[in-house]
């Protein structure tokens, strides 16, 4: 199955201070691996400023990388001149976090939904363009005499259908969905990832889909890739990675999710709580909160190896893991 983005290596820094204070590089994206294959919803789950939706700007090409490689459909976004870029736009589209903000107050659904068209110069017969009109909205299940209506007359949960529909309507085949769901009522929640399941399913579509709940990654995705403080630490099938976790930040993670059944709870390790700000410079970025760490094992750089499982990657210098870590799955 050929991958339709490629990321090898890939930094990314920001410029803090100046004026009154010395400017300073701070790196977000810490050699980033990872790709995005054909037909494939990748998840991507991390902590909160750990990177996820940096790095989902960067693929869109919203923010610019220092070094590696960012290549979508075959084509290095740093080499693209305008027209290019605008070009391959047109493959590649995003639903934000937020339906409230991300939908202009001023605009009905019909000019939210025709913008793209108007931006590449498509679809310019009138009679054509009602139609897709139609087809869009019934596409993620909103009546299509609403089309009139504005942004304000919607439920949270329509408007990410309204959302939804404007990224298809270029007819992509890369979607990023940054946290669709983490705003919506848990009811509101299931019905939109079933939209983006079957989506993806009948239009063919490979999806980024970022966000905190392994709940939701575990029902949506086929793979996950766990991310700490920019680095890809851990990577696999979804179902192998969540039955049995390898790296340490992985567990840590699961550790925290609450099970049903008491004897199960009990026979898991607590979530890890220190923090040795002696090791806050290893080169492991989980080092100062691992209860792992070897000083003779860990001061060596850790790249994402392939486990005994193929397909499943973890970034720990203490592979293989000898014991089964099963008790941690949810």
């Amino acid at each position: 199955m050929s991958a339709l983005v490629e990321i090898k290596n890939l930094t990314k820094s920001y410029r803090k201070g100046g004026w009154f204070a010395k400017a300073q590089d701070k790196t977000i994206l810490r050699k980033v691996t990872i790709s995005l294959r054909e037909h494939e919803i990748l998840g991507l789950v991390g902590e909160s400023g750990c990177g996820k939706t940096t790095l989902a700007k960067v693929i869109l090409g919203l923010e610019p990388y220092q070094s590696g490689s960012v290549q979508v459909l075959k084509q290095e976004l740093n080499k693209l001149n305008k027209a290019q870029f605008q070009y391959l736009r047109r493959d590649m589209q995003v639903v934000f976090q937020d339906p409230y903000s991300s939908l202009d107050p001023r605009m009905t659904v019909k000019q939210i939904l025709s913008e793209p068209w108007d931006i590449h110069g498509l679809h310019k017969d009138k009679t054509i363009r009602e139609e897709k009109l139609k087809e869009l909205m019934q596409a993620v299940g909103l009546d299509p005499a609403h089309l009139h209506r504005y942004p304000h007359e919607f439920s949270g949960g329509q408007r990410q259908r309204i959302a939804i529909a404007r990224a298809l309507a270029l007819a992509p085949k890369i979607l990023v969905a940054d946290e669709p769901v983490s705003a919506l009522d848990v009811s509101v929640q299931a019905q939109i990832l079933n939209l983006l399941k079957e989506i993806s399913r009948q239009r063919g579509l490979s999806v980024l889909f970022i966000s905190h709940d392994f709940g939701v990654a575990r029902f949506l995705c086929d793979r996950i890739a766990v991310m700490y403080q920019g680095k890809i630490v851990e990577c696999g099938p979804a179902e192998k990675l969540l039955k049995n976790p390898q790296h340490p930040y992985t567990e840590a993670l699961l550790s925290a999710v609450p099970l049903p059944d008491p004897n199960l709870q009990k026979n898991r390790e607590p979530v890890p709580t220190k923090y040795d700000l002696s090791l806050a410079e290893s080169l492991c970025p989980y080092a100062a909160r691992c209860h792992y760490y070897n000083v003779q094992v860990c001061e060596q750089p850790s790249a994402l190896t392939e486990t005994k499982e193929k397909g499943h990657q973890c970034a720990c210098t203490r592979l293989p893991f000898q014991n089964d870590k099963s008790r941690y799955a949810v």
